[in-house]
């Protein structure tokens, strides 16, 4: 699945639902010590300060390697350390709080019990990378605006007469159900950055309305389209946004929020991704605004080294002249929501990338830095280039929280890596391929500088509370 926190792990009303509590602000675990498992929060004084640090160095460290999806328990730099942490007393104890937040997310195996964390990624039940199944996710959401006692509720219902015209492969008989549900509005185009899988990048994207007045939700479905056939593909990303709460007294929902869904397009409908016939991938790593912002590659230009973008066209093109139609869609696309309704919390994943402010900037990307207890050596990622590189280390700028979503630990390394170095239709950070810029050279020291900064980022963080050890 390639798609485009109202309620966090903690919040009591998800406790209940997951069968635990919280007690004094703190997690409330109720475990037995499972076998491999470390009982972090028995320790005290220089015992739990020690693992502490040894265990934020290993998720550093995992973190300045990796590649594309933070995949931190991988790749030759596992975490099993911090990952088979647990808290045999029941809650955790201040000093771990951020730790085991983070990891929730963040191990592909791990010894303590399900109630603590649970594996995430491939081969697991949890593959989007949730702190619940996949399964609880999809019923969870399931349930929104449900009028009957079963089925899917209103707000993840995909209309049939869409999966009926889809079925043939038709990109005109899908455009054509599109054109006839009132308000609904389809653009095609390419994608900038994302293919589908090796038959090109071009894609169907619709907008959806809900039907009723005031609108409780509106859905986007991306379909993607095999260059070689020009039908469609297989690939299906689908999209709710959820603007009013699902309650007796519905109220608007600000920021709104995002919950996701992926399909395989077959001749016998839409075919739900997840489990061991088909892949489901963290949504939130690549979507920290919850939408992500549709910039159609130009027409004629070459995309993913080998693909001609197709020229954009649609209903969803409004206004005088294709630069304001362009607009419009990026306006429309550019709404901040959080992912929900359960299962993920943005601020878990770590603080912002990029920040604004960083002390000592200039001489990390000059000298960097010498080894340490369970680091490697960081090189100088940028010697002679400080002028140039540290200013536009700035992703806060724009990923503010406020009017797009904060990057951290939780958005994948390639998106950022992708944004930074190689695109050129919306590059970050803004500027940077204008008469002055960086060149591509300089794009590939930025983006090793900042992967490089939020390794240390990540690890400082993770022991911020570290001074409350008991």
């Amino acid at each position: 699945m390639r798609m485009l926190a109202m309620f966090s792990a903690r919040d009591p009303r998800m406790l209940r639902w997951l069968g635990v509590g919280l007690s004094c602000g703190a997690l409330l675990l109720l475990v037995p010590l499972q076998s491999g498992a470390t009982d972090a929060c028995s320790l005290t004084g220089a015992a739990l300060r020690d693992e502490l640090e040894a265990g934020a160095a290993q998720i550093a460290e995992a973190y300045a390697h990796t590649t594309a999806p933070f995949d931190p328990d991988a790749g030759g730099n596992p975490i099993k350390k911090a990952c088979d942490w647990v808290c045999g007393s029941g809650r955790v104890i201040v000093p771990m709080l951020k730790a085991f937040g983070f990891l929730q997310y963040n191990c592909t195996s791990t010894a303590a019990p399900p109630s603590t964390r649970r594996p995430t990624g491939r081969d697991t039940d949890s593959q989007m990378g949730l702190s619940i199944t996949d399964e609880d996710y999809v019923k969870t959401t399931d349930r929104i605006f449900r009028s009957a006692s079963s089925g899917t509720g209103d707000l993840m219902l995909v209309p049939p007469a869409l999966v009926n015209a889809a079925k043939a492969g038709t990109v005109k008989k899908l455009t054509d159900a599109v054109d006839a549900i009132p308000g609904a509005t389809w653009m095609k185009f390419s994608s900038t950055s994302v293919g589908n899988d090796g038959q090109g990048a071009a894609r169907v994207i619709i907008r959806l309305p809900d039907a009723k007045t005031p609108p409780r939700f509106e859905q986007w479905i991306q379909i993607a389209i095999d260059e070689g056939t020009g039908e469609l593909g297989r690939n299906v990303d689908f999209i709710a946004v959820q603007l009013r709460s699902d309650s007796a007294s519905p109220k608007d929902l600000k920021p709104p929020v995002v919950a996701f869904r992926g399909y395989s397009r077959k001749s016998t409908g839409f075919v739900p991704e997840g489990g061991s016939g088909s892949m489901l991938s963290k949504c939130y790593s690549c979507h920290p605004s919850g939408l992500r912002p549709v910039i159609p590659a130009p027409a004629g230009t070459v995309v993913l080294s080998r693909w001609k973008a197709v020229k954009p066209v649609g209903t969803m093109l409004s206004g005088p002249d294709l630069a304001s139609q362009l607009d419009h869609v990026l306006e429309i696309t550019s709404v901040l929501g959080v992912v929900g309704p359960v299962g993920y919390t943005v601020s878990e994943s770590g603080p912002p990338f990029g920040p604004s402010m960083r002390s000592r900037r200039a001489e990390f990307v000059e000298k960097g830095l010498p080894a340490r207890p369970g680091r490697a050596k960081v090189p100088a990622c940028a010697a002679g280039l400080s002028d140039r590189i540290v200013d536009r280390m700035n992703c806060q700028q724009c990923h503010d929280g406020k009017e797009r979503g904060i990057l951290n630990a939780g958005t994948n390394l390639g998106t950022i890596k992708h944004k930074v170095v190689a695109n050129t239709v919306a590059p970050m950070p803004p500027g940077v391929t204008d008469p002055g810029g960086l060149s591509p050279d300089e794009r590939k020291i930025l983006f090793k500088c900042l992967q490089a900064e939020y390794a240390e980022i990540l690890q400082e963080w993770l022991t911020s509370d570290i001074l409350l050890v008991p």
